[in-house]
């Protein structure tokens, strides 16, 4: 029996060892096919690993690739595409104009759902259908607000339909043109925190709670990553949108620099199987767009713009800020009514440059300049004002009778050239161009008027800002109507621009839109203000000008004198157009365009602006209670009375100064003008100079030299002189303002500072 069971185990040991044998034999076999393949693979078929072509996998990314001809391939390399992150834009103080936020489409998966509830045998039907009711209740608070046609039946009826029928459906799919119904990673987190959705993992031997994690697979949160302009509808039309077939502003203008360039990551897709290729091309992100906009004065023009628009009904307004010296737009506000019935405005369309417009008698302006180039003086002629007939020579030697009338209660009146200006007489300014140029040198006063830059197309940053649209047909009702504005069509920017260089010393600049590129470390491209014409009229002509411009506001019968302030003195140059109707082919004297054209402070002009209120029953005295709001809102801002206060130096060299807080050294130089700043560690005070550029600033640690057993503390700021003794330990007395002078060690741990104005 014993020799039995011996050899009963010898048996089963001996098939023990054939059976694993055979295991690592096949095991072995295995090790070698793998290699084998592996080695194939990498020298053989490198072209799928690397995501190109090979005998048995067509590249599908191939521009040559053809999907119809192609088809009897198992094996496909294709891509999935990699985007960049866009750019942002920001405004001239580094504040983010629009940026990009990600916000999510929600959807319930009615399968998992199932699987985790329904099918469980943990929760009875009851208890499914309360946590459905539960769930309906709280997405109804949650997001009533932005969607209140939808009650809590509605979202009861949307999770059982979709669980009962395992379907996946989206609940609230992305719409981007409507920020209202976004949801955020506010709703998501406030989603997951919901009680019933939490699962508490037990200790299986003491049934302590281990931890708790969220049970919400069966709601899909995919991310979707939007534009957002954190200020609403400010500049919304000039900063613009570019998805889809909707491209405008700067993000159609400059989305070759706010793009980047896409990625993609190939993978190879064998019998629907998808597997990771090596084959990879990183995207590279945006660059971001530093404007000349500038918040608060966007802020004034846009708050403004909007009241008054309201309050007199108008169909659209637009307003733009130009910075005098640079031609640095700082604000532009496009408004537009939505409906007839409605009078709420948003920044739907684009006018203040490409708007089709007639200038009406802020082109006097432009008038004046073209009599005054050609006039030797301003002072000896009078002209006839209100009520004149003209008479145009005929080659026959007689007359042709043209009677005209500014207004039906004066009759006619003589005056100088300034007090037509200041009337706005259309019957004074063409008396003067007719004395200058003649009644039948309607092109001797065009050519003139070309000098001026009113012909050319100027180039911008935001696209071509088109010429003054005047023809010259040889009739006299157009030559008329064009000495006044009327009978054609500019940009309200080009109105703008002409101004801006009477206030600007002659010196005609090129509208600025965007200061420089980054790309969130360095700065890639600066863009200087660009000199359209350097001298556009003489210094005579130029100071008449500017004299004629003060007295519409300040003069005796100027049109804006009502709103004169010397608080905040401007000058400028009122319009008011009657409306063409396309439908009647006339002119409705009824309803008006007004604008009104300026800079401030009249003296010393900052900025330039023009305001243009299209479709109301008033005259231009809004647009000149605008403009003076506006101006006032400027003057009044901290921003202004910086800049008013210091006068533009070219960089100087500093060789050194006293001690400078770290924390104050990015601002304080910043603001000077100087691009970088390069720290050498030290702990908290430094001496800076400029590099050989004169545009780097250089910062060094300061070695404080001790004394009286202290940090040599004269030249210090009182503020970082006490916080270096408070952590000394020392208390501190102070004597004067200022920086420290001096300072003595008392009784105790006191020292007393004695400071002094720096001078």
């Amino acid at each position: 029996m014993v020799a039995q069971n011996g050899r009963q185990r010898g048996r089963v040991s001996g098939i023990h060892s054939i059976r694993m044998t055979v295991a690592v034999l096949a095991m072995l076999l295995l090790g070698v096919l793998c290699v084998a393949q592996v080695c194939y693979l990498s020298f053989f078929e490198r072209g799928i690993a690397s995501g190109t072509d090979s005998k048995e996998c067509v590249d599908a990314t191939s521009p040559d690739f053809d999907p119809d001809r192609d088809t009897n391939f198992l094996c496909y390399v294709r891509a999935n595409t990699l985007r960049p992150a866009r750019g942002e834009i920001y405004d001239d103080h580094g504040r983010l104009l629009v940026g990009n936020y990600n916000v999510f489409e929600v959807a319930f998966d009615g399968k998992q759902f199932a699987k985790e509830y329904a099918d469980s045998t943990k929760y009875s039907s009851a208890e499914v259908d309360e946590m459905l009711h539960r769930l309906a209740k709280d997405f109804q608070d949650q997001f009533k607000e932005r969607y209140p046609k939808r009650s809590e039946q509605f979202y009861y009826n949307f999770f059982t339909r979709n669980y009962k029928n395992r379907h996946y459906e989206t609940l609230f799919p992305v719409n981007v043109w409507n920020e209202r119904t976004w949801v955020s990673s506010i709703d998501t987190a406030q989603i997951k925190r919901l009680p019933y959705l939490q699962r508490k993992i037990k200790d299986k031997k003491t049934g302590e709670i281990l931890r708790t994690v969220k049970n919400t697979r069966f709601l899909n949160f995919v991310t979707f990553p939007v534009r957002i302009n954190p200020y609403g509808e400010m500049a919304r039309r000039t900063l613009g949108i570019s998805l889809g077939d909707r491209q405008y502003g700067m993000e159609a203008e400059l989305n070759d620099i706010l793009a980047g360039e896409e990625g993609s990551k190939k993978y190879l897709e064998l019998n629907h199987a998808v597997v990771p290729l090596n084959a990879r091309i990183d995207p590279v992100d945006g660059k971001n767009v530093h404007t000349t906009l500038n918040l608060e004065i966007q802020n004034a023009v846009h708050n403004e713009m909007s009241r008054k628009l309201q309050e007199l009904g108008a169909e659209w307004g637009c307003a733009i800020v130009m910075e005098t010296r640079t031609g640095e737009i700082k604000a532009v506000t496009n408004l537009r009514r939505q409906d007839k019935d409605n009078w709420v405005y948003d920044e739907s369309m684009e006018y203040a440059l490409n708007a089709k417009v007639e200038p009406g008698s802020t082109f006097k302006l432009a008038s004046l300049l073209a009599f005054l180039e050609t006039m030797p003086t301003d002072t000896e002629c009078i002209y006839p004002m209100f009520v004149h007939t003209f008479k145009y020579p005929l080659k026959s030697g007689g007359f042709r009778s043209y009677y005209k009338a500014d207004s039906k209660v004066r009759g006619e009146a003589l005056g100088t050239p300034n007090e037509v200006f200041q009337r706005s007489s259309n019957i004074g300014i063409a008396s003067m161009i007719f004395h200058a140029f003649g009644m039948k040198n309607f092109s001797g006063y065009t050519a003139q008027l070309a000098k001026f830059g009113l012909f050319d197309t100027i180039h911008t940053q935001m696209g071509d800002l088109m010429p003054a649209g005047i023809r010259n047909d040889g009739r006299f009702d157009n030559y008329y109507a064009t000495c006044f504005g009327a009978g054609f069509n500019i940009p309200v920017l080009r109105t703008l621009m002409y101004y801006n260089a009477i206030a600007n010393n002659g010196r005609m600049m090129a509208p600025l839109f965007v200061k420089y590129i980054t790309n969130g470390y360095d700065t890639l491209e600066r863009f200087v203000p660009e000199v359209v014409m350097e001298k556009m009229v003489s210094d005579r002509t130029l100071r008449i000008a500017r004299a004629y411009l003060d007295s519409v506001v300040w003069g005796k019968y100027g049109t804006g004198r009502r709103y004169k302030d010397p608080t905040c003195p401007f000058a400028g140059k009122t319009g008011t157009r009657d409306l063409w109707d396309e439908r009647t082919k006339s002119y409705n004297y009824d309803r008006n365009a007004v604008s009104f054209c300026g800079y401030f402070p009249k003296d010393n002009p900052k900025y330039t602006m023009i305001v243009y209120i299209y479709d109301v029953l008033q005259h231009s005295e809004v647009a000149v209670d605008v403009f003076g709001k506006i101006a006032r809102s400027i003057m009044n801002s901290n921003n202004y009375s910086a800049m008013h206060n210091i006068e533009e130096y070219e960089l100087q060299p500093l060789k050194g100064t006293g001690p400078v807080n770290r924390r104050l050294v990015n601002p304080i130089f910043s603001a000077m003008g100087y691009d970088t700043v390069r720290f050498e560690e030290a702990k908290n005070f430094y001496s800076v100079r400029t590099d050989d550029s004169l545009r780097c600033v250089l910062v060094q640690p300061l070695q404080l030299a001790k004394e009286n057993g202290l940090p040599d503390l004269r030249g210090m700021i009182a503020s970082d002189a006490v916080a270096v003794l408070a952590r000394k330990g020392y208390r501190t007395a102070l004597q004067g303002r200022g920086v420290v002078k001096r300072y003595e060690v008392e009784s105790g741990k006191l020292v007393r500072l004695y400071l002094e104005p720096v001078r």
